[in-house]
Formats: structure tokens, sequence, C-alpha cells
């Protein structure tokens, strides 16, 4: 059934507490092969890189319909933040029960960045509610069913790069030239995570970093990539800045009328010099059909 899922979301209606926590399960041992930078090997074809959906289970069935085709040549990169101020009921447990079973399913073709959402247990993000909502939903069973959900959390990549010159993260990139070892590791987290470009307007609190396009251009060529892909800040969604070296995309409902709803596209056989060689696509003018 849990395959099925993926093609006919209404069984999930049919899912009981211990099926979710077998999902989670499945998908924080798939999770646990991959390291906390993940560099696959993908010469062709096109990848599709998702902002926050924050619990927008809509539009994440709106984008893997789109995006995700049966030919293997499609990949799906989501950059964090699946759960909280969620724009539909449950749609955070369910956003990320799906996003899961695609794990599962697809793990060479669909990958799950962390969040800073998704790194609450080890450095706290506020508002967290997913928490209370699971409890809410399952009552004292909510609390297993979150512990579940923890350890996939814990399991997430932190950064990914392409082979024709895309690093993508949730937020920023290690400013003090410390080494993606370790998924969990607090400096990590605050740097890849939590991190805005200094132009952004965006407050999130004294000791949260912020990045200057000198340090992410010694960054980026440090690691040999070209163009940094990332969410997190609605301020700038769907703007290229810093010399066209980074772009924000930002891919939820609740925020798109001031971020957008965009994806990054990135053709996989072309080696990428800047962001003018990536396509954004908002389909916030399909808004009323994601309901």
């Amino acid at each position: 059934m849990f395959s099925e899922v993926l093609y006919n979301t209404e069984l999930l209606n049919d899912f009981e507490p211990e099926d979710i926590i077998e999902v989670f399960k499945n998908t924080t041992e798939v999770l646990a092969k991959e390291p906390a930078f993940i560099k696959p090997d993908l010469q062709e074809g096109k990848a599709v890189f998702v902002g926050d959906t924050h619990g927008d289970f809509s539009t994440t069935k709106y984008i893997v319909k789109r995006f995700l085709n049966a030919s293997g040549k499609q990949y799906l990169v989501f950059l964090g933040d699946y759960v909280d101020r969620e724009p539909e009921p449950e749609g955070s447990l369910w956003n990320l029960v799906y996003l899961c079973l695609l794990k599962i399913n697809f793990p060479e073709r669909v990958f799950l960045l962390k969040g800073n959402h998704e790194a609450n247990y080890a450095v706290e993000c506020f508002p967290y509610e997913f928490n209370e909502e699971l409890i809410e939903i399952f009552g004292s069973t909510g609390v297993k069913i979150h512990e579940a959900a923890v350890s996939v959390f814990k399991e997430m990549p932190l950064m990914l790069q392409t082979l024709n010159g895309v690093v993508a993260a949730h937020g920023g990139f290690p400013m003090r030239g410390q080494k993606i070892e370790d998924k969990s590791r607090e400096d990590l987290i605050m740097d890849i995570l939590w991190a805005d470009p200094e132009c952004s307007p965006m407050f999130r609190g004294y000791g949260v970093p912020k990045f200057t396009e000198e340090q992410l251009i010694n960054f980026l060529d440090s690691c040999g990539a070209s163009c940094f892909i990332r969410g997190h800040d609605y301020t700038v969604a769907g703007k290229a800045i810093y010399s066209n070296k980074c772009i924000t995309v930002f891919t939820c409902r609740r925020y798109a009328f001031k971020a957008g709803m965009t994806v990054a596209k990135v053709d996989l056989s072309r080696k990428v010099k800047d962001a003018t060689d990536i396509v954004l696509e908002d389909f916030t003018s399909f808004l009323d059909t994601l309901i």
C-alpha cells in the first residue's frame, strides 16, 4: 500500500499510527546511507529545486506530478522546512509522510535536505509546532510519531552539489571553513540552515549569521561550484543576488503573496556558470488549482 499512495494519496486516509511510524523508520534507514554533503553522480536530465513547502501538501503533490516523470531523467531536490505554518489541516504530517514515501521509492531521484525546522532537536526553532500537531491528531501516540519523525530529521543531509556547478542548501554554507561531515553539529546547523545573505532585511535574532558576497564566492570556489540555490528567506525569493551567484526559491501557498511560488530548474547536462543558466518557474497563477 505504501508505494500505491504515491499515485493515489487518498489512501493516506487509511494510515494508522503504526503505518506512519514504519514509513519514518524506513526513511531513516534510507537517509542514514547518505552523507551530510551529497554529491550525486547526475550527468543528464533535469533537476528541480523546491523551496520551503511548510506543510503545503497540495503544492508538493503538484510538483511531484509535474516534475517527477517515469523516464528517470528528472530529479527533485527539496531544500527543507517541510513542517509548521501549514496552509491546510494536517498538512505538515502528510507533507512529510508523502516526501518520505517518495524518498523510499526513489532514493536516487528525490533528495530531502534538512531545514532549520527539521533541526529543532539541535537548535531550537520558534515557532516549532509539529510535535503539538501530532498530539492533537493522535493523542499520546503523537509523541511516538514525533520521535520517529525526529529520527528522520537527524539523518537528512545538509547540502547537495551537482556535477555541473550547483550547490544547494536550506539557508547558507559553512562560513568558517568547517568540513560538512556531521548532520547535527550545531555550528554547521547555524551556518547552513539558519544563515541569510547580508543584503536580506530578514532578522532572525542576535547570533544568527549572515553571509557576504565575498564569503559566498570563496565558498563556491573552494568546492568548484558556481551558483548557490537556497530557500529559507521569502524576502529575497525569486531573485538572483550577489553577481548572479545566489538564487532563493520559496514554494508554499502561505507565502505566495510575499514570495511567489517558485522552483529552480537546472539542466544537468550543461555547465552552470551562474544563476542566468537556471530557469525559475513561478506557478503562483495556478494557485487555485492546488487546493
